[in-house]
C-alpha cells in the first residue's frame, strides 16, 4: 500500500546504513534483489487474479485498474530505492573510501620514515627546506591518484554490465521519457528523481540523459516533478558544469513557471548557483528581476535577497543593467509601464559611483538608435530618469544629444527627460544652473516645434558669423557712383585698408549700357568731371555753337 512515509523513511535507512555497516554496498545490494523479487513476485500474482477475475464482466475493469495501481506504486518505490542506494555509493566512495584511502597511504608514510632510521633523518635535515616541497609535491600527487581513482571507479564499475545498479538504469530512462504510458504520479516523481541520481554517477551518463531530464523539467505537467528537475539540476551543474553550462537559459526559464512552489524553487536554486560563482551571471538574471514585482510576498524576498547578494560583487548589477533593460523592454515579453519603473528604480539604487553613472548614461543613449518602438524610447528615458544624475552624467547626457533629440516628439520620452533637470536644478551653482536651463530649454523647443524646426546651438553661433561678416563687408563695399570716377591713388589705398581683408568681397563685374551725357570743360583738369543725369539731359538735341577760349575769356 502507498504509505506518504515510506520515502523519508527508506532514504534515512539507507543512509544509515552506508553510514554504520562494514560493507554498505552488499547490504544495498541483497536489499534491492530481494525487493526486486518481491515486486515480480506480486506482478505475477495480479497476473493470475486478473485472468480469473476476468470471466466475471462487472468486475473485470475495476480488478485490472487496481492491480495496476498497486504495480505502479511498488515499482516507484523500487526505483526511489535504486536512486537512493546510486546516491549513496558514489558519497561513500567519495568520502568514506577515500579518507581510508588518505589514512592508509599516511600510516605508510609514517612506517617508512621510521624503517629508515637516525641517519636518513640527517640527511633530511641538510635540505630540508627542498624536502619539504619535495614531499609537497608528493602528497598532492598522491591526493590526485586517489581522486582519479574513485573517479574511474564511478565511471567504469559501478554502472558496469555485471553491476546491479546498471540493471535498473533502462528502466529509469523509459519510465521517464514515455509519461503517457507511465503516468502515475509517484512513479514519475520516483523515476525523475532516481534518473538524476544516477547521472551523478560519472560524465558519460549525465552527457546521455540531460536532454531527456531538460524535456521533463519543460513539459511534465507536475509541479513537484519540475521542482525536483531543477534541484537536482542543480546539482548536476555543480558537479559537471562544462555539461549543463549550454542548458543555462533552461534553467533560468522555469523563473516563469506559472506555479509558485516551481518559481520559489528556482529562484532559491539559481541565487545558490550564481553566488558561489557555479553559473556566469548574464542577460538571463532579467528573469530574476521580473520576480521582484512577483505577487508571492516569500518569492518577491527571495528575488530582493539575490539581488542584494549580487550587489556585493564588484561591478555585477552595473554590467547586467544594460541587457536587463533591453530584455524588459521587449515588445514581445509586454511589460506594463508601472511594473518596469518599479523593477528599474530598485535596480539603480545599487548605482552608486559617479563613475557608473557617466557610463551608463553614455550607453542608455547609445541604445536609442537601436531602439525601434515607441516603448522602448520611453523605457529608455524612464531608466536615465531613475539615475543619480551628476555633473559628469549631464555631461554625457548632453554629448548625446544627437541620439534621443529625434524622439522627443514623444511625451513619454520628454517628460522623464524634462525631470531630471528638475533634479539637476536643486543645489546647483549658478554656472552649471544656466548649463541646464539652456538643455531644458533645448527640449522644450525640440518637443513642441519639432527636430526640424530648431536649430542647435552650433547652427545659431554659425550664423551670427555669417552675419557679421556679412554686415562689415556691405560696410565696407564702396558705394558705385554714376559715371565715369576718377580717384586718387591715395583715396583708394584708405578705402582699400578701411575694411577687413577677410571680410572684402570682390563685386562681380557686369557691363552696363552707358547713358549718354553731355560733358562741358573746364579750366581745372584735376576736377572731377560733372555729368548731367538723364533726367536733366534735353530730349531734343539742339546744335551748340562753340567759340574760342579766347572768345570766351574777352565776355
Amino acid at each position: 500500500m502507498e504509505d506518504p512515509y515510506w520515502q523519508s523513511f527508506m532514504e534515512q535507512a539507507v543512509r544509515l546504513i552506508y553510514f554504520l555497516a562494514e560493507s554498505p554496498d552488499q547490504l544495498c545490494s541483497r536489499l534491492l534483489q530481494r525487493c526486486a523479487r518481491l515486486l515480480l513476485d506480486q506482478i505475477a500474482e495480479g497476473g493470475e487474479v486478473n485472468k480469473d477475475v476476468g470471466q466475471l464482466q462487472d468486475g473485470s475493469l475495476e480488478a485490472s485498474e487496481q492491480s495496476e495501481q498497486v504495480n505502479c506504486v511498488c515499482l516507484a518505490q523500487l526505483l526511489a530505492l535504486c536512486g537512493c542506494v546510486a546516491f549513496w555509493q558514489v558519497s561513500h566512495l567519495e568520502r568514506s573510501v577515500s579518507a581510508e584511502l588518505r589514512r592508509r597511504r599516511g600510516e605508510t608514510e609514517e612506517r617508512e620514515e621510521k624503517e629508515k632510521g637516525p641517519a636518513s633523518k640527517a640527511k633530511q635535515v641538510v635540505g630540508e627546506s627542498a624536502m619539504e616541497e619535495e614531499l609537497g609535491l608528493i602528497g598532492a600527487s598522491a591526493e590526485d591518484t586517489e581522486a582519479e581513482l574513485i573517479r574511474k571507479i564511478c565511471e567504469t564499475e559501478l554502472l558496469a554490465e555485471g553491476n546491479l545498479l546498471s540493471a535498473f538504469l533502462p528502466l529509469l530512462v523509459k519510465v521517464c521519457s514515455s509519461p503517457g504510458h507511465y503516468s502515475h504520479p509517484q512513479l514519475t516523481t520516483a523515476a525523475c528523481l532516481a534518473l538524476s541520481q544516477y547521472m551523478m554517477i560519472s560524465p558519460s551518463v549525465c552527457e546521455e540523459n540531460v536532454r531527456l531530464m531538460f524535456t521533463v523539467l519543460e513539459r511534465s505537467t507536475l509541479p513537484v516533478v519540475r521542482a525536483n528537475a531543477i534541484i537536482a539540476l542543480g546539482d548536476l551543474t555543480v558537479r559537471f558544469p562544462n555539461i549543463l553550462e549550454p542548458w543555462t537559459q533552461n534553467l533560468y526559464a522555469r523563473l516563469s513557471d506559472e506555479v509558485p512552489s516551481v518559481r520559489q524553487t528556482a529562484v532559491t536554486v539559481l541565487t545558490q548557483l550564481v553566488l558561489k560563482d557555479v553559473l556566469k551571471v548574464k542577460g538571463q538574471v532579467s528573469e530574476v528581476a521580473v520576480l521582484l514585482i512577483d505577487p508571492e510576498v516569500h518569492i518577491s524576498s527571495l528575488a530582493l535577497n539575490f539581488f542584494n547578494e549580487l550587489s556585493s560583487k564588484d561591478n555585477a548589477i552595473y554590467n547586467l543593467l544594460p541587457d536587463i533593460i533591453s530584455r524588459l523592454s521587449d515588445p514581445e515579453r509586454g511589460m506594463s509601464s508601472e511594473d518596469f519603473n518599479t523593477i528599474m528604480k530598485q535596480l539603480f539604487s545599487y548605482i552608486t559611483k559617479e563613475r557608473q553613472t557617466e557610463s551608463l548614461v553614455e550607453k542608455l543613449c547609445q541604445r536609442f538608435r537601436t531602439a525601434t518602438t515607441e516603448r522602448q524610447w520611453c523605457d529608455l528615458a524612464i531608466s536615465l530618469s531613475l539615475l543619480s544624475m551628476c555633473e559628469r552624467g549631464f555631461k554625457r547626457l548632453q554629448e548625446s544629444w544627437e541620439c534621443y533629440s529625434d524622439k522627443l516628439t514623444e511625451p513619454g520620452v520628454y517628460q522623464p527627460l524634462l525631470s531630471i533637470t528638475a533634479k539637476l536644478r536643486r543645489g546647483a551653482k549658478p554656472q552649471f544652473k544656466a548649463q541646464v536651463d539652456d538643455f531644458e530649454k533645448r527640449l522644450t523647443a525640440v518637443h513642441t516645434r519639432g527636430l526640424e524646426n530648431v536649430e542647435s546651438p552650433e547652427m545659431d553661433e554659425e550664423n551670427q558669423k555669417a552675419e557679421g561678416s556679412t554686415k562689415r563687408m556691405v560696410a565696407c563695399t564702396p558705394r558705385p557712383t554714376r559715371g565715369r570716377q576718377k580717384s586718387k591713388r591715395g583715396q583708394s589705398k584708405s578705402s582699400i585698408s578701411g575694411c577687413d581683408d577677410d571680410a572684402f568681397v570682390t563685386p562681380r563685374q557686369s557691363r552696363k549700357s552707358r547713358k549718354p551725357a553731355v560733358t562741358f570743360s573746364s579750366d581745372e583738369e584735376e576736377d572731377e568731371d560733372a555729368v548731367m543725369a538723364e533726367s536733366e539731359t534735353p530730349k531734343v538735341l539742339t546744335p551748340i555753337s562753340r567759340s574760342s577760349r579766347r572768345t570766351r575769356l574777352r565776355n
